[in-house]
């Protein structure tokens, strides 16, 4: 079995941070931590797909190269599930009026 290297502060610090945040958002949406990291390791794997796919077409190795793409995608996303939000938040506050 493989030694865990010591960690810095400032390491500690961090992953102490990212899973309290972690489990504060699963518990408000009703989901595990197991399940919120599945979710995590899925999303990665579809970004890297997705890196991997856009270098292949602009054959080149350096994923910076696609890295205005990808943040004008991740723009576009947030900005989609946004307006989709706000939709239909409007619709629900409307029929609760009527």
């Amino acid at each position: 079995m493989a030694a865990t290297p010591s960690l810095s502060p400032a390491e500690r610090i961090r992953r102490f941070e990212y899973m309290r945040d972690s489990k504060a958002v699963a518990q408000a949406r009703g989901q595990t931590i197991e399940t919120r990291a599945k979710q995590r390791e899925e999303f990665a794997d579809r970004w890297a797909a997705w890196l991997r796919q856009r270098m292949d077409a602009a054959d080149c190795d350096n994923p910076a190269e696609v890295l205005p793409d990808a943040m004008a995608r991740l723009e576009q996303i947030i900005d989609d599930r946004v307006t989709q939000a706000f939709n239909e938040f409007k619709s629900a506050m409307k029929g609760a009026l009527k």
